[in-house]
């Protein structure tokens, strides 16, 4: 043992740089390797949270949706998206701290999709809350009423977002 050190020492700085570059390269794999194991448990102890289907959408929410531009009507077709998926694609639109509420299978149609589009509809809930709608400058003598929904579609074949609507509906 007392000759290792020494060893090391009157090595060729050649030798050196490897031997140094070596136990860099195994330190930052072990790191990497660590993170990911956490990170991986992590991850899954979230995935086992959003498990559980969500209750799906009130026929009063599918009225306040069909009164925007946006028209839905619920399928019972197979998908190859889940649903948690679709559910974590939204929130991920949405953004931190927000939730989904409801969700379901619809055919999506609008000016965008008017041949209809397969998706899931995620009723979520913005963390910031919902805000007035715009409509013309502050002061405005009839303001907007609150929005008080949205609802996320995410492609049920690809799992991509397609967008979100909000809007207000007072039977809600």
């Amino acid at each position: 043992m007392t000759h290792a050190p020494r060893r090391f020492i009157t090595q060729s700085p050649r030798t050196k740089r490897t031997i140094w570059v070596s136990a860099v390269t195994l330190t930052m794999a072990a790191v990497v390797s660590c993170g990911s194991y956490s990170l991986g448990s992590k991850t899954g102890r979230n995935e086992s949270r959003t498990t559980a289907p969500l209750p799906g959408l009130s026929a009063a929410f599918i009225r306040a949706v069909n009164s925007t531009d946006v028209q839905i009507a619920t399928k019972s077709a197979p998908a190859p998206v889940t649903e948690q998926s679709a559910v974590a694609t939204a929130l991920a639109e949405v953004g931190p701290g927000s939730s989904a509420l409801a969700g379901g299978l619809v055919m999506l149609t609008n000016a965008q999709h008017p041949a209809g589009e397969l998706a899931w509809a995620i009723e979520t809930k913005p963390a910031d809350g919902y805000h007035a709608v715009s409509d013309g400058p502050v002061g405005a003598p009839h303001p907007a009423p609150l929005r008080n929904f949205r609802v996320d579609f995410v492609d049920a074949s690809t799992g991509t977002w397609l967008e979100g609507v909000e809007g207000y509906s007072s039977g809600l």
